[in-house]
């Protein structure tokens, strides 16, 4: 019987392998197959900041002990020689286009999962598709010829199965791993509990609280057990621990209507001070804010995420509010009450997240209010808007933005919170 058989290809160390295969001189000594060809490169935020963070590494660097989110002058001590270049975001999105594009030669029906992997599934048996591996390696072939980018293939009877074979492709000599639907039970339930993908902070509980050491444990757990800890999640992790997963390939995944907004920074530096982070929040705020108004829509839920020191750690917290609001009057001050109630005031602050979601037509939301003089508020936003949208983001800016805390300067420059 015909069945589908999915796939996940993923790009090695993708920014790191743009940068080495766009340069001739790296470029024509790299081999497929053979990482130790590749420089000793990293991708830094900003490599005049020796505070910077890595992005992304070469193996060869990765020999040296570096690692992504490594201070780039910890990485620098492993090894004063490393090659470091600052990052090109808008190039890195254009190869990844046209990766997808060719993803989608191959196999027809591709679903992009992100930057550097897509989805794929194509009947097996079939005429045109009469050897998985064969398939899997025209695909690898195309990406080497086109790009001299490595890529890993991981393939299974499923979305989450193919994601799971794929971290073993990452390890595995011609990086392209078949796990058939019967021999998912043999290869999945030995695995420990943490190689679980998706699962996050809950492998721990799972450990502590359930005793599960590997993946075959979790799977003798009653499932009435796992909804009863992780509510809905629980029949997730219960089915993915049976090598079962019900999600099907969507081709218009980086295509949906927006059901919010969310920006995010990365800082130069770990920051201590509540001032400095309160900063950063009303930046990124601005820009959500930016663009509700731009999309005429206003939110009821905000979220403040933040990221700890050396990028461990953290949380992301939300707050539901009475009203709808597009302005950072109204969400400000609720974004400051979720800091000081979650986050200990002395740990160390490298990332920030800002979100607002729970979305309705502003012309469906506009509540006056005695105190307020909503159209007045309104008019100066617009004016606001026009400016930016005429001459940049920094052609006008807060006080608090010319401080040493203030990051809209800086990140005006980049996409996706990185040079372009």
């Amino acid at each position: 019987m015909t069945k589908l058989i999915y796939g996940l290809c993923d790009m090695q160390s993708f920014y790191a392998s743009c940068e080495v295969a766009s340069r001739e001189e790296y470029a024509a000594r790299r081999k497929e197959f053979d990482d130790s060809t590749d420089p000793a490169l990293v991708v830094s935020g900003d490599p005049a900041r020796r505070s910077g963070i890595i992005l992304a590494a070469t193996p060869t660097a990765k020999k040296f002990g570096v690692s992504n989110a490594m201070r780039l002058g910890e990485a620098l001590q492993l090894n004063p020689r490393l090659i470091v270049v600052r990052p090109h975001m808008e190039f890195y999105l254009q190869v990844s286009v046209r990766i997808q594009e060719v993803m989608k030669q191959v196999f027809p029906l591709q679903e992009q999962f992100s930057v550097d992997e897509g989805f794929f599934a194509f009947p097996h048996p079939s005429e045109l598709f009469p050897d998985p591996m064969a398939a899997a390696r025209k695909l690898q072939q195309k990406i080497w010829d086109q790009f001299r980018i490595r890529s890993r293939i991981g393939m299974g009877p499923n979305k989450w199965i193919a994601k799971m074979s794929n971290a073993k492709a990452k390890k595995t000599p011609g990086g392209i791993v078949w796990w058939r639907e019967e021999d998912v039970p043999s290869l999945l339930h030995p695995l420990p509990v943490e190689d679980m993908w998706g699962l996050k902070k809950r492998a721990e509980t799972l450990r502590t609280e359930f005793k599960a050491q590997t993946i075959g444990d979790v799977a003798r757990i009653p499932v009435g057990r796992l909804k009863a800890r992780f509510g809905v999640w629980g029949e997730v992790i219960s089915r993915w621990s049976h090598g079962e997963d019900i999600s099907e390939i969507n081709p218009n995944s980086y295509s949906v209507a927006h059901k919010g907004f969310s920006h995010r920074t990365t800082l130069p530096r770990d920051f201590y001070e509540r001032s400095e982070v309160a900063v950063v929040i009303l930046e990124l705020l601005d820009e959500v804010c930016y663009r509700l108004r731009r999309a005429q829509q206003s939110g009821r839920r905000i979220g403040l995420g933040l990221t700890y020191e050396r990028l461990t750690g953290g949380f992301w917290k939300a707050k539901t509010l009475t009203t709808h609001a597009d302005c950072p009057e109204q969400l400000y001050p609720e974004l400051l009450s979720l800091l000081d109630k979650h986050w200990d005031g002395y740990t160390g602050v490298r990332a920030v997240s800002v979100g607002v979601d729970m979305l309705q037509f502003s012309s469906d939301a506009t509540q006056l209010s005695l105190f307020d003089d909503v159209p007045k508020r309104d008019e100066l936003y617009r004016a606001v808007d026009r400016i930016h949208e005429r001459f940049g983001e920094t052609s006008l800016m807060r006080a608090v933005s010319l401080t040493k805390a203030g990051q809209l300067r800086d990140r005006s420059s980049k996409i996706g919170g990185h040079y372009a």
